[in-house]
């Protein structure tokens, strides 16, 4: 029964903006969270990852301030950052008489892929223990200010920030692409057109739900006038993602991650 309720905690968790306020996670229950985020998978067992847990209250205030305002996340207890961090194999090496060069596009984009894992099975941990949880992106616009604010050391790159509370009520699950649109069988399966429409119906509608609001006029003219193209493109603009993208390129070889990139 229990690899039931672990496939029913998968299928079924979904993000939380509403937290219980001043509801303390108690520290065994916050220490089998980390654990479950260590005892990830890692490439070659090098653990190319670190988690900064944030309490003090000055350095939330100066985070928060790089996250657009988003004001549940004051009512969350929990705050995790995960890192990449390939600064500790480097030095664990030179601590122990060797010398050498692990970076570049390989350990970087092994380095992601791990802190991805260890995000994932802290979710996954945090909602089995009846917690709920959602990342803030926000922070990969600032990598400078956040490893001044972390005192991050090179070859350390911040992802998100976990944040983790008790959820006041779970919302309805947000749609998702259809198997038949993720899901390719021996190569790769494109998309068509009426699949992107049928989605996007499915994911307004759904919003809807989420949102507690009904179909009037208003909305049913939102339904005419938007699509999937326009909403992203709205929402990551060219601008948008030139910009950062740029600003964390330069951010990425600063830390040497990339070093040997010609």
């Amino acid at each position: 029964m229990e690899k039931f309720r672990l496939l029913h905690i998968i299928l079924k968790r979904t993000s939380i903006r509403d937290f219980v306020k001043d509801r303390k996670v108690p520290d065994k229950v916050l220490e089998k969270i980390l654990t479950s985020g260590i005892r990830a998978p890692s490439a070659g067992n090098i653990q190319p990852r670190s988690f900064v847990v944030v309490k003090d209250q000055i350095v939330k205030d100066r985070l928060y301030e790089l996250c657009e305002s988003q004001a549940f996340m004051k009512d969350a207890p929990v705050w995790i950052v995960p890192c990449v961090d390939l600064h500790r194999h480097l030095k664990a090496a030179r601590l122990t008489g060797v010398e050498y060069d692990y970076t570049g596009i390989l350990p970087y984009t092994f380095g992601v892929l791990d802190t991805a894992l260890s995000i994932e099975n802290m979710v996954i941990a945090a909602e089995g223990l009846g917690l709920g949880s959602v990342m803030i992106g926000s922070i990969i616009d600032h990598p400078r200010k956040v490893k001044e604010i972390l005192n991050l050391p090179e070859h350390c790159l911040a992802l998100c920030i976990l944040c983790i509370g008790y959820p006041k009520k779970k919302p309805v699950a947000r749609a998702k692409w259809d198997h038949s649109a993720i899901v390719g069988e021996d190569r790769y399966r494109d998309i068509e057109k009426k699949e992107v429409s049928e989605y996007w119906n499915k994911w307004l509608a759904n919003d809807l739900r989420r949102s507690g609001k009904e179909l009037h006029e208003e909305i049913k003219k939102f339904y005419a006038e938007s699509s999937y193209g326009k909403s992203y493109s709205n929402h990551y603009t060219e601008e948008y993602v030139r910009t950062t993208s740029n600003k964390l390129m330069d951010f990425i070889k600063e830390q040497k991650f990339l070093k040997n990139q010609t």
